[in-house]
């Protein structure tokens, strides 16, 4: 997996472009979150993005497309709600959320996604048995990025 932190999260010692700053203001949009701020003090840099109460019509708060079974098998991938750091295991019980071969509901909770001190549930779309993780612990995934594969029941 390569290291895609620099298009996610600009390098914060300049101002992002535009057209960065418009994506992450979708990105909180579709997230279902008001604003995020950034922050340089070495640079003299601060960045506050605030996102309008209305959700894009399509779109509600952290639902991503309807879950469609991959061209492959049947599979349908777990797609990330917002971006983040992946983490993969519970923080307070250090168990794996949903390893390879577990059962899920749809719904339940199958990672999180962390930024500072924000964490994001990123939601099993479907019920079934996990059959990959594809996403790496740790590593910064942007909107709708498929992180694991789930075999519908």
């Amino acid at each position: 997996m390569n290291n895609r932190s620099e298009q996610l999260v600009p390098h914060f010692d300049r101002l992002p472009e535009p057209e960065q700053i418009g994506q992450m203001a979708t990105w909180l949009a579709q997230a279902g979150l008001e604003s995020l701020e950034l922050c340089n003090e070495a640079a003299g840099l601060k960045l506050r993005i605030r996102v309008g109460q209305a959700a894009p019509a399509a779109t509600a708060p952290h639902a991503l497309p309807a879950a469609q079974p991959d061209a492959g098998g049947g599979l349908v991938a777990v797609k990330t709600p917002y971006f983040g750091h992946l983490c993969l295991t519970h923080p307070q019980r250090d168990a794996a959320f949903a390893p390879v071969g577990a059962k899920v509901a749809q719904g339940d909770i199958v990672a999180l996604l962390t930024l500072d001190s924000l964490q994001v549930p990123v939601p099993a779309p479907v019920a079934g048995t996990v059959a990959e993780v594809t996403g790496q612990a740790g590593a910064l995934v942007g909107y709708g990025a498929a992180i694991m594969q789930i075999q519908p029941d």
